[in-house]
């Protein structure tokens, strides 16, 4: 799978889980209450049938010997009797204690219902109080229900989520495929004709051809151009293929070899290129070095003015790439590392370059940073821990 397309389809089903993990809580909340309503209403319910039960069974009762004997016993209630001054005249818990307030309440963690009685002839029994355990318990079990459901929900539906989107993305995947394609196809046709140029013009004489020696600067040019994209798209391609072969390399001398192969580019557009080394070793491996190089310097060429200046500085622990070109918008400094991001039209290339930078710059833990002002040019710096070479 593509890194593009992993990384739609990571979003893709993030954004899904996460809006539908909202909506499931918010359902799952309302579900809650709901059951807690009911269950508080079932509650108050058998405390009322349970106190209209028992005055049934002791309307008759002669004394409270006799009131006892008529209750019948349930283990989800207590109950009491006061009368008409509150003051408590039977309790079947020693530890029933609660405030007076008619009809149903809570109070320490228990239901109460207080209603009034009138007894035949137990005239000073007046209010029934009954106490019951609150539904804890099965607000609990309501609760690890509702756990449950959500866990499932959201592995199911991010299953069958994800299952959609790569059959989604498939076609995309297919399209990128043949380009990809095409362009290893297209890549592997020009190195031939790319090669044969470049060693055509390394052997030619031309102290022989004074009047040929123009076309030839242009011919040179063009081959180095052509290579260093041609390089850049096998990169691209072939990157997560490649085995790295990192070495300790002396960074100070692959970047004069590489200044030196630019130079007939950098002469064309008659741009001076101005050196400060210093002795530098990083351990990478030496072509993804030379793309992370070539592409410094190809874009301070090619957005540099005619006649600009190369500013290159290196220290033990940084490389530093400064023009006097075109400058980058400010706003457009965090899109200029994306892929085929190019800002200059009329310049031309794929907008490949600095992703490929950024791509170097990450998996050897390289930090990129990026100076710019419009009309005055740009500065790039890639730097690293002194311990790391």
């Amino acid at each position: 799978m593509y890194s593009p397309e992993k990384k739609s389809l990571i979003r893709f089903v993030a954004l899904f889980i996460v809006s539908n993990t909202i909506f499931l809580l918010i359902i799952s909340t309302m579900y809650y209450y709901y059951q807690k309503n009911i269950f508080i209403d079932i509650r108050h319910d058998s405390m009322t049938y349970y106190s209209n039960n028992q005055k049934h069974h002791i309307f008759d009762a002669k004394n409270m010997t006799e009131v006892q004997h008529h209750l019948s016993h349930d283990p989800r209630f207590e109950i009491a009797f006061l009368d008409r001054k509150q003051k408590l005249l039977y309790a079947s818990s020693a530890d029933l204690t609660f405030p007076f307030a008619l009809g149903h309440f809570e109070y320490q963690h228990h239901y109460f219902y207080i209603d009034t009685v009138e007894l035949q002839h137990l005239k000073k029994i007046h209010y029934i109080v009954i106490r019951a355990n609150t539904i804890d318990a099965q607000l609990e079990q309501t609760r690890k229900s509702i756990y449950l459901f959500l866990i499932f929900s959201i592995f199911f539906l991010s299953a069958v989520i994800y299952a959609l989107g790569k059959l989604f993305l498939q076609p995309v995947r297919d399209a990128i495929h043949k380009l990809d394609r095409f362009i290893r196809d297209t890549t592997h046709e020009l190195n031939t004709p790319i090669s044969v140029i470049t060693m055509s013009i390394e052997q030619l004489n031309q102290d022989s051809l004074p009047k040929q020696q123009k076309h030839i600067d242009r011919i040179s040019v063009a081959s180095r151009t052509i290579s260093n994209l041609y390089n850049d798209l096998t990169f691209l391609l072939m990157y997560d293929q490649t085995k790295q072969n990192d070495l300790d390399l002396r960074l100070d001398e692959l970047l004069q070899e590489r200044i030196d192969y630019f130079y007939p580019v950098a002469e064309a557009k008659k741009i001076t290129i101005h050196t400060d080394f210093q002795s530098a070793t990083y351990k990478i491996d030496r072509e993804n070095m030379i793309r992370l190089i070539d592409n410094l310097l190809s874009n301070a060429i090619k957005y540099n003015k005619p006649m600009g200046n190369i500013y290159i500085t290196l220290t033990p622990t940084s490389l530093s790439v400064r023009d006097t070109g075109i400058g980058i918008p400010p706003n457009s400094l965090e899109q200029i590392f994306n892929r085929y991001t190019r800002l200059d039209e009329a310049n031309g290339g794929f907008g490949i370059g600095l992703n490929i930078i950024r791509m170097i710059c990450q998996e050897y833990s390289l930090k990129i940073n990026v100076k710019s002002e419009l009309s005055k040019g740009s500065e790039f710096t890639v730097s690293w821990e002194k311990s790391s070479h």
